[in-house]
């Protein structure tokens, strides 16, 4: 049988010959990737742990009704319409940026959201979309329809020279909405469960 010792670091049993030739240390441990491999296993288990949530069952149903309903999200109660529009920032942004955000179907949202980052007290998110909102459209009101929103949008980015400097305005902005300075998935997790959008898992 062979012999196997614990990394001095982690703990992991290795084969005695890595032990010998790493100083006691695992592969990981010696490379200095110990750290990314713990986190990505911690992420996992987050990701798995969510998948079986309330929350995630709740989500679910919330875009099964606004997607495959004539009355889509005009339907969702207002409790609803600021989780799901507040739901939908948070996805798009950390996904793509706030371009992608207003580009896509869910910056028909931007005034729900706007006003729910406001309710929740979430003040620099608050401060973070609005900017966003202004580089893009100026004192326009955003569109809630789809095509006339794009089409803005489309002025913005045929002018090269300003959309660089909005470019870098907004690359600035979603860096600092990824530092996630209100914490804001965990404001909406609390709210929606204040609301009783869906009850707290046991």
């Amino acid at each position: 049988m062979t012999t196997r010792l614990p990394c001095r670091t982690c703990g992991d049993l290795i084969h005695q010959d890595t032990a010998a030739k790493n100083n006691g240390l695992c592969m990981p441990c010696k490379g200095g990737y110990r750290a990314r491999i713990e986190e990505s296993k911690r992420q996992r288990e987050l990701e798995r742990a969510y998948e079986k949530s309330a929350e995630r069952r709740h989500w679910l149903t919330l875009v099964e009704r606004v997607h495959q309903s004539n009355e889509g999200f005009q339907a969702l109660s207002p409790d609803e319409q600021t989780y799901f529009a507040l739901r939908c920032l948070i996805g798009e942004v950390f996904n793509g940026g706030f371009h992608q955000f207003f580009s896509n179907h869910s910056g028909a949202y931007y005034g729900v959201a706007v006003n729910g980052l406001f309710e929740l007290e979430a003040m620099r998110s608050h401060q973070l979309l609005t900017q966003a909102k202004e580089a893009l459209f100026g004192d326009q009101a955003v569109p809630v329809d789809f095509e006339e929103r794009n089409q803005l949008l489309r002025v913005v980015e045929e002018n090269d020279i300003a959309y660089s400097r909005i470019g870098k305005q907004l690359d600035e902005l979603d860096k600092l909405f990824w530092a996630e300075p209100d914490e804001l998935s965990n404001h909406c997790s609390r709210f929606a469960i204040d609301r009783g959008l869906y009850a707290r898992d046991a």
